[in-house]
């Protein structure tokens, strides 16, 4: 009885494990700059520290609306930090993959599971980025935006690429910033060892 017990508590305590999330959202009005495939702005990037203990992506999400009245493909990511030089296209993290959000007039909050997540560490620097790099089309979608400091103290920097390939930033502003979200799980060996402590932890006590 009292192993059935502990192992029910260990089975609530792995669902009710806190997932830790960065939200930033927009404070600038309806709408920001576009994003697009076609002659416009191809990469946003904003930088955010990774708090908390859970160290996979979960979900990323961004506030869009459409400009054109058409969608664009588009993918939203996480990349590495350069450790003072940007963003690092070439190390990407985590990412959705192509996705074509169905995007109206208003500007909603549009959210995709993460198709793959390496393990990020908390405390490190990480950047969210939308790209519609290598995605084609020519409609484009209006990001929201928010000011520096307006959600967290850690909104250091801000970068876009006007780059087709996305690996050149033409620019970096301190404010305003891209809105968006990174929802976090624990990875799934973190739970394992959460059960197996409070496992131990139960026969002892016996």
């Amino acid at each position: 009885m009292k192993k059935m017990i502990a192992l029910a508590a260990l089975a609530g305590l792995a669902t009710s494990a806190a997932a830790n999330h960065i939200v930033k959202p927009p404070d600038l009005g309806p709408y920001w700059h576009p994003i697009d495939g076609g002659t416009g702005t191809f990469v946003y990037a904003s930088d955010f520290v990774l708090g908390g203990t859970d160290t996979k992506v979960d979900t990323l999400g961004m506030w869009l609306l459409s400009q054109t009245g058409g969608t664009q493909s588009i993918r939203f990511e996480i990349w590495g930090d350069t450790g003072g030089a940007g963003p690092d296209p070439n190390n990407v993290l985590a990412g959705t993959g192509s996705i074509n959000p169905a995007v109206g007039g208003n500007l909603d909050y549009h959210e995709a599971p993460a198709a793959f997540s390496a393990n990020l560490v908390p405390g490190n620097r990480y950047w969210f980025a939308a790209t519609v790099v290598g995605e084609g089309g020519g409609a484009a979608y209006q990001t929201g935006g928010h000011t520096q400091n307006s959600v967290y103290n850690d909104n250091g920097t801000f970068w876009y690429s006007n780059d087709p390939t996305g690996m050149f930033f033409d620019g970096q502003n301190l404010t305003p910033q891209i809105a968006f979200a990174v929802h976090m799980v624990p990875a799934p060996g973190a739970l394992a060892l959460v059960g197996l402590g409070g496992l131990v932890a139960a026969r002892r006590r016996r």
